[in-house]
């Protein structure tokens, strides 16, 4: 690689996607390796083991089966002509028995039962909301109430009288005017 390295230069080296497709094969080996052990790992689980006693060992095979290769130079197996066969007979189907009807089954009885745990939790939540909503009424309540900031009205009568010497007729009159417009509201 040339001693100063950027992206644009290892996007066209050659060395980068061999490298890149020897990640990605790797990653995928990993990937699948880890699918298929953990396959094993849970059916390993639920499958029974056969007992010592009732597996066949290998080395006897089966006798009941055996595979016959014929080949197509010998000319009586060439051509197999189909047996004629005879018409089956028709099989009678025994009628069905007479399926005996279900019984109802009892009702359980409608008392008074104890809630279960779930059943006592939600009950809970409900609560715990009515409760909460029973608070938030309060508060909306408290907040929409008009009421006159009486601090406001004594701070800004305060800074009239201490600047009354500084101030001339008309800005004590626009004063007044606005508190008076204040304490309407």
């Amino acid at each position: 690689m040339p001693a100063k390295f950027n992206l644009y230069s290892a996007w066209m080296d050659p060395h980068f996607y061999v490298w890149a497709a020897v990640f990605a094969a790797a990653l995928f080996a990993m990937v699948y390796s880890i699918r298929r052990y953990l396959e094993l790992k849970n059916s390993g689980d639920f499958e029974e083991v056969p007992e010592a006693g009732s597996v066949a060992p290998a080395a006897e095979p089966d006798q009941s089966e055996k595979t016959v290769v014929f080949t197509v130079e010998q000319p009586e197996f060439a051509e197999a002509q189909p047996e004629p066969q005879e018409e089956p007979e028709p099989v009678q189907e025994p009628e069905p028995a007479a399926v005996p009807e279900p019984q109802p089954v009892p009702e359980p009885e409608a008392g008074p039962r104890e809630p279960t745990a779930a059943e006592n939790f939600v009950h809970g939540i409900y609560a715990g909301i009515s409760d909460l909503d029973e608070r938030m009424k309060g508060i909306e309540a408290a907040l929409s109430k008009n009421h006159i900031n009486n601090d406001f009205t004594v701070k800004f009568l305060e800074d009239i009288v201490q600047d009354m010497d500084s101030l001339d007729k008309a800005k004590i009159k626009a004063r007044l005017e606005y508190l008076l417009s204040d304490l309407k509201k």
